[in-house]
C-alpha cells in the first residue's frame, strides 16, 4: 500500500516529526511513503495537482493524507484493507453534516482530503484536466484564482467524469484534523474547527496536546 502526504516546508517539521513515526510505528514501510512538499509556494490547488501527477502510472490506488492529520491505533491494518476504489477515511460535520456513512455513489462522498484512497489511473488524469481546462478557465476563476479549493476541483473532476460511480465513507474514521493545534490552516486559525466527527482513539489526540505543548 502507498501513502501520500501533501504538505509545505512550515508543516514539514510535523510530518517528519509526528506523522510519519506514527506510521512507521504501525508497521508501514518507510519506503511506501511519499511526501510532497510544495516548496515553491505553488499553493493548495497547484501542489495537489502536482502531488496527484507524481504518482506512479499504473492500475493501483494511493492513500492521499493532509499534513494536519493524527492517524488512528489500528491505520495501518484498516487502509490496508482496501487497496482499490474511492475510498473516505474522514468526515466533518462542519462540511459534510452527520451520517452516510458506508457504500455511497461519489456524488456522496464526505469531503475526505484529510485521508483519502484515490485510484491513480483518477489522480493523474485529474491533474491532467484541471491544469489544462480549469486553472485560467474565467467561468472558474472565483475557485482557483485564489490558490486554495483543491478539493472542490477534485469534486469538479468527479462529478464530470466519475459521476455515480461506486464509493466508500469509513466509519470509524481513520484519522482526525488537528489544524487547531498547528495553528490552523494554511490560510490561518479557522473561526470554527474541523475535527472528524466519526474518530473514536481520542486518547491518542490528547497524548499529541501533551507532545506540542511540551515541545512549544
Amino acid at each position: 500500500m502507498k501513502y501520500l502526504i501533501h504538505t509545505y516546508p512550515k508543516r514539514l517539521w510535523y510530518v517528519e516529526q509526528y506523522i510519519i513515526p506514527s506510521m512507521l510505528k504501525q508497521g508501514i514501510m518507510r519506503e511506501n511513503i511519499g511526501i510532497y512538499n510544495d516548496d515553491k509556494g505553488e499553493g493548495n490547488l497547484l501542489a495537489c495537482m502536482h502531488a496527484f501527477a507524481s504518482v506512479e502510472d499504473n492500475e493501483e490506488s494511493t492513500w492521499h493524507l493532509q499534513d494536519d492529520i493524527i492517524i488512528c491505533k489500528d491505520f495501518k491494518e484498516r487502509t490496508e484493507m482496501y487497496c482499490d476504489g474511492l475510498i473516505a477515511g474522514f468526515s466533518s460535520e462542519l462540511y459534510d453534516g452527520p451520517g452516510r456513512i458506508g457504500p455511497v455513489k461519489t456524488q456522496d462522498m464526505w469531503f475526505s482530503f484529510p485521508c483519502i484512497l484515490i485510484p491513480n489511473k483518477y489522480a493523474r488524469h485529474c491533474s491532467e484536466w484541471v491544469l489544462e481546462q480549469i486553472i485560467g478557465n474565467p467561468v472558474y476563476q472565483v475557485y482557483w484564482q485564489s490558490g486554495k479549493n483543491d478539493d472542490w476541483a477534485f469534486r469538479l473532476y468527479l462529478s464530470a467524469f466519475h459521476k455515480n460511480e461506486p464509493a466508500l465513507n469509513i466509519y470509524p474514521n481513520l484519522v482526525d484534523h488537528v489544524d487547531y493545534l498547528l495553528g490552523g490552516g494554511s490560510g490561518g486559525k479557522r473561526k470554527q474547527e474541523c475535527r472528524a466527527q466519526y474518530f473514536k482513539d481520542l486518547d491518542v489526540v490528547k497524548e499529541l496536546e501533551g507532545q506540542l505543548n511540551g515541545r512549544s
